[in-house]
């Protein structure tokens, strides 16, 4: 990195999120509801099924294993560098600009594309569950509009207020699913079974198809690191963002293997038959309420609506966090680096991310409908091919980064990041692999469609603005000293860099401080 790039300052005002606003608690609300825990359970594991067979809690198990070995590497980096680009910051500082560049492009492609879906699943989703409770016939497309605009406001209002409605949904869904759970394996009598643990178990394809049931407990891990995108606004982040990290990686994970054991005992899967059955059904979930617990049936279709939106509303603000750190360093227009003077929010980079998820989700939804079968699972697709192969690099750079550091651990810093490495690459495999129906099969090219634009754009930077390269992933703290005094410098410091103001911006006008 040059030296001009490495300039001590902070970043200018126009491009500086609010800081201190935000706790652990928040972290682990935004967190576990971009994992979502209710649409792993409505969607994610019947969907592991015709592969896994009657072992679905065995691979939501290993899926389980596979993320913390990658969570190590979201909780090593924010001890060190706090910032809202999470690991488009943590692979620019480990394996350099070219690496940072090309994780920024994948992790907005991930992030972004993961809304659009989100938005439409929750129209389609809601509709049906006012017809079947209320007997109300409801649009899709007005009930997600409505959602978008309800998400539109808070982003821009209040980080704070957002994590804490995700937080109250949270609790709420959690709760209701929670009861149904527990009395489905205290009813389930002859459903409880070790064979769910058994990768032999019958209905499944073995070892490989237990393999590729882990690509669905995987994709119910996706936005498990949504709490680093905070780092910039959360108090004593270098302590904070690992905890809220940990926290929600094990908590939801937790709840994973319990919820998917519940369902799978509760169903009885254990017996081909039942398994069959289970296989075909359309919202298992639903029916193991019905069969179960009747008068709690209308509160899980409520909670199903509810974790939807509670989902589409973190990873929006995930999302715009990335957006706003790539125009922050111009890779995106400078202005998407701004800030609103009044709420410190990235109001920009949200109108912006609003704008893509109503063109994405509207355009999908009427391309291939807008159910969990339609833009939600092509797009879920597309976000789990480029997030893996973000969290792939994101192993190596935390190699590297620590490679000459005298704090490196050969545990933490070296033993682990392999092994997330090598977990990683079977379910990139399973899910991009030819072959797959149509429109999962148009993945794999669309995916490396973006990898070519993105390297088109790299080499415009690298020709034109030799600058903007130099300052990849750069702004990932206020200086050294501030965090002292607001109690979040611990430990090792990392450089703190100053963001390029692009002409004519906030940023730019806003007086800066130089060390």
């Amino acid at each position: 990195m040059s030296s001009s790039a490495a300039v001590a300052a902070a970043p200018p005002s126009g491009q500086r999120l609010e800081r201190n606003v935000l706790s652990v608690p928040n972290g682990i609300a935004l967190a576990a509801a971009a994992m979502a825990p209710v649409i792993a359970v409505v969607l994610n594991a019947p969907a592991a099924a015709p592969s896994a067979g009657s072992a679905v809690p065995l691979a939501f198990l290993l899926a389980f294993v596979a993320c913390l070995f990658v969570g190590n590497t979201v909780i090593q980096f924010a001890r060190h560098m706090p910032s809202a680009g999470s690991f488009y910051t943590f692979n620019s500082q480990g394996l350099g600009t070219t690496a940072g560049f090309a994780t920024g492009w994948l992790y907005w492609m991930g992030y972004a594309l993961l809304v659009p879906g989100l938005m439409t699943a929750f129209g389609s989703f809601a509709s049906a569950a006012l017809k079947n409770e209320f007997d109300v016939n409801v649009h899709w497309w007005i009930l997600s509009l409505a959602a978008l605009a309800i998400v539109l406001g808070l982003s821009i209002r209040s980080i704070k207020a957002s994590v804490q409605l995700d937080l109250g949904l949270l609790v709420g869904e959690v709760i209701v699913f929670s009861i149904l759970l527990v009395i489905a394996i205290v009813t389930s009598h002859g459903g409880n079974s070790i064979d769910l643990y058994n990768p032999s178990s019958r209905g499944g394809g073995g070892i490989s198809g237990v393999g590729l049931g882990m690509v669905f407990g995987i994709l119910s891990f996706l936005g498990f690191d949504a709490a680093a995108t905070l780092g910039e606004e959360t108090r004593n982040p270098r302590r904070n963002v690992p905890l809220a990290v940990t926290g929600a990686l094990v908590g939801v994970g937790v709840f994973y293997v319990v919820a998917t054991y519940a369902l799978s005992a509760g169903y009885g899967i254990a017996d081909p038959a039942k398994l069959a059955d289970f296989i075909k059904d359309s919202s298992p979930i639903s029916t193991l309420a019905q069969d179960k617990a009747s008068w709690i049936a209308g509160l899980v279709d409520i909670a199903g609506s509810v974790g939807i939106f509670s989902c589409f509303l973190a990873c929006h603000n995930a999302t715009v966090r990335i957006v706003f750190s790539l125009g922050r360093d111009r890779v995106l227009p400078g202005w998407v680096g701004d800030v609103h003077r009044r709420y410190f929010s990235p109001a920009k980079a949200i109108l912006l991310q609003t704008a893509f998820t109503a063109a994405v989700g509207f355009g999908l939804a009427a391309w291939i409908g807008p159910g969990a079968t339609g833009a939600y699972g092509f797009s879920g697709a597309l976000a789990t091919v480029a997030t893996i192969l973000v969290w792939i690099l994101g192993s190596a750079a935390l190699m590297r980064y620590y490679w000459r550091r005298p704090d490196r651990n050969l545990l933490t810093h070296g033993l682990v990041p392999v092994l997330a490495a090598l977990v990683l690459i079977y379910p990139i495999y399973t899910v991009a692999k030819p072959g797959q129906a149509w429109p999962y099969n148009l993945v794999p090219y669309l995916v490396l469609a973006w990898i070519v634009l993105g390297a088109l754009v790299w080499a415009a930077l690298r020709a034109r603005h030799p600058e903007r390269i130099a300052a990849l992933g750069a702004v990932f703290e206020e200086e050294a000293d501030e965090l002292v005094g607001e109690g979040g410098a611990t430990g090792a410091r990392a450089p703190s860099l100053e963001s390029v103001a692009h002409p004519g911006s906030s940023a730019e006008r806003a007086p800066t401080r130089r060390g």
